[in-house]
């Protein structure tokens, strides 16, 4: 004789199938914005380094008249030895000074190596690793 259960325990397989559909559909809405989040928490070492670097230009400028072609020539310029291993830093020149100063991630950085973070010192705008 066949009898029917009437306490139900557990749950059927189309509500577990729903909450995983839910669940898969929010992962894939979380992970892209939180790895844009990753990059651009690494890409802010870069940017605060590139930040010393103008300022360190300007600094050269106001001594000496001529805009730095490379950080070697800036005296007051003053980075952290981690910093350096993990970014390389490259200054653009123009007619009348600095156009844009790059840096450019190496092996050492988390996010890998040939990241580039770039400041546009005419227009006051950063692209690259971070901001796309």
């Amino acid at each position: 004789m066949l009898t029917k259960f009437k306490d139900h325990n557990g749950f059927t397989l189309v509500e577990i199938l729903v909450v995983v559909v839910i669940i898969a559909i929010l992962a894939a809405i979380a992970v892209p914005i939180y790895l844009h989040y990753v990059e651009q928490a690494r890409a802010s070492e870069a940017k605060e380094a590139i930040g010393a670097v103008w300022g360190a230009a300007k600094v050269h400028h106001a001594k000496t008249g001529t805009w730095p072609t490379r950080i070697e020539q800036m005296k007051h310029l003053e980075l952290d030895q981690i910093t350096r291993d993990r970014w390389n830093f490259n200054i653009v020149a123009g007619g009348q000074g600095i156009n844009s100063i790059i840096a450019t991630s190496t092996g050492l950085m988390p996010g890998g190596a040939g990241k580039q973070v770039i400041f546009d010192v005419r227009t006051g705008k950063w692209r690259g690793y971070g901001e796309d």
